[in-house]
């Protein structure tokens, strides 16, 4: 109890820190002109980044079919839509528990094991952040001059290194560990049972239950074996990217910023690959993604700090609210038809009158 309290005060205290900094500099007639600018915002550009929005957490939901399909060929996207979108919906205030949330409800709603659905889960995130590493390493390539003197040095792993150097590493990273759970899911039986002689000798009553577990988990990764499923696992990661991509750059029209400033693909695609980093530290990013995305914008795109200030907190606002008005939707929605669900009836529940009569 008092170890979440902790959590949850520091993530909330870095969150006001953060917040403070993008707006530290701000004066009273700043803050009226973000308002304003705020306030005539375009809202058949917001409509579109909407819709780009669902879209991608639809995409999203139906290549986790896919990486689920070797444990259960056919799912129903409904119930893999829900789960993702009730995930998202808890990572906003519980950071990471999404993830357990959204596995343990897709096992319910398709009575498979929640382990291989978890495994799943790990196995999205590898490929997510795969993309994430490729696409801020293509960003830092293009701007890596302007990226080094905004940002400086940084800390990796414990090296200090330039911005540039630390997004290649981290491409790297992302490479290998996505090589070692494919190899690794080529042999799930013959993993499980090393661990299993290794943890024996520390504990024979936990070496069966844990290799058990272990092997059954890995057979979540299957996917990654099945060559078939490459393709549509590819083709549909860039998709979904592409569609991050785009409701990257809406919100920029939305605010009219594109009738002063040039923002196309490669700008957006370095803005939301950066400010990435800020939606890493607290729950929804709060205060870390405002500070992130308003420097990006400001210290490499030369957009005045205002304008970075009011697109940042749009982009915020939209991706927090959706993702938290539609998950709490997928819970109503999913526990609404759990509730009128008519229960089957059993031989217990046979009356007088349903026998047959002797005469």
């Amino acid at each position: 109890m008092v170890k979440n309290i902790v959590k949850y005060g520091l993530s909330i205290a870095i969150a006001g820190t953060f917040f403070w900094l993008a707006f530290k500099d701000f004066k009273e007639s700043d803050f009226i002109e973000l308002g304003r600018q705020l306030s005539n915002i375009d809202y058949r550009w917001l409509a579109l980044t909407l819709i780009l929005m669902i879209a991608s957490h639809v995409l999203r939901a139906w290549r986790w079919g896919v990486l689920l399909s070797t444990v259960k060929e056919t799912m129903s996207l409904k119930n893999l839509f829900n789960a993702t979108m009730i995930g998202y919906a808890v990572n906003m205030v519980l950071p990471r528990v999404g993830e357990i949330t959204k596995s343990v409800n897709l096992a319910k709603q398709e009575s498979i094991d929640g382990k291989k659905v978890l495994a799943s889960v790990v196995v999205e995130r590898i490929l997510d952040t795969l993309m994430f590493a490729l696409l801020l390493a293509a960003s830092v390539f293009v701007f890596r001059v302007k990226i080094n003197q905004a940002f400086g040095d940084v800390k990796l792993w414990g090296l200090t290194l330039s911005f540039e150097i630390a997004a290649y590493l981290i491409l790297l990273a992302s490479l290998v560990i996505l090589l070692v759970f494919t190899v690794i899911s080529l042999y799930p039986a013959a993993v499980a049972r090393l661990a299993q002689v290794l943890i024996h000798r520390v504990s024979k009553k936990w070496a069966e239950r844990i290799s058990s577990a272990l092997e059954s988990f890995l057979e979540g990764t299957a996917a990654l074996k099945n060559r078939t499923k490459y393709a549509e696992i590819v083709v549909s990661s860039w998709a979904i990217w592409g569609l991050y991509l785009l409701g990257t750059l809406t919100p920029f029209y939305a605010m009219g910023l594109n009738n002063a400033h040039v923002f196309g693909a490669p700008e957006a695609l370095t803005t939301m690959s950066i400010s990435g980093f800020g939606q890493l530290i607290t729950p929804a990013g709060a205060g870390t993604y405002q500070y992130a995305c308003t420097k990006t914008l400001e210290k490499i795109f030369d957009i005045p700090l205002i304008e970075a200030s009011g697109y940042a907190l749009l982009t915020f606002a939209l991706t927090t609210v959706t993702n938290a008005v539609v998950g709490i939707g997928c819970a109503l929605s999913q526990n609404k038809d759990n509730f009128f669900r008519k229960p089957v009836a059993s031989s217990d529940d046979l009356t007088m009158k349903e026998l047959p009569q002797v005469k």
